[in-house]
């Protein structure tokens, strides 16, 4: 598979997780929560987070610490409270997700702040080494 094909693939379905993570925090407050769907949504999580290591690993893009370190700090959030049928609990920990996921969209973005840019060291890519 083209590494930068599977780069896409991370970039646009992260960006659909993004989406899903926010539903599953709209149907918290105003239906409940949804136990079926915040798992299946924690594991898709899982699944761009494993695309996202095999893309690393076979492209020459380098990439800021802050991604990864967001994206765990995000699946460990969502884990934390996929299981759980209280409301608090699933929106304050969804929407810290969310703002997680963010953050990790906007290290490497070029419309991310400039803060991650100057201040961050960058992980060289495996594939360049």
């Amino acid at each position: 598979m083209d590494p930068l094909l599977l780069g896409k693939i991370h970039k646009h379905y992260g960006s659909l997780l993004l989406l899903l993570v926010l539903v599953a925090i709209v149907l918290a407050l105003f239906v409940g929560p949804k136990v079926r769907f915040q798992r299946v949504v924690a594991v898709l999580v899982d699944i761009n987070l494993a695309v996202g290591l095999v893309a690393f690993f076979t492209t020459v893009r380098p990439i800021s610490y802050f991604h990864p370190l967001f994206v765990l700090a995000a699946v460990g959030l969502l884990h934390a409270s996929s299981k759980s049928d209280q409301r608090k609990k699933v929106v304050i920990c969804f929407s810290a997700a969310l703002v997680c996921l963010i953050l990790a969209w906007s290290v490497n973005a070029s419309w991310g702040p400039e803060w991650f840019k100057t201040h961050a060291v960058f992980l060289p890519s495996a594939a360049k080494a």
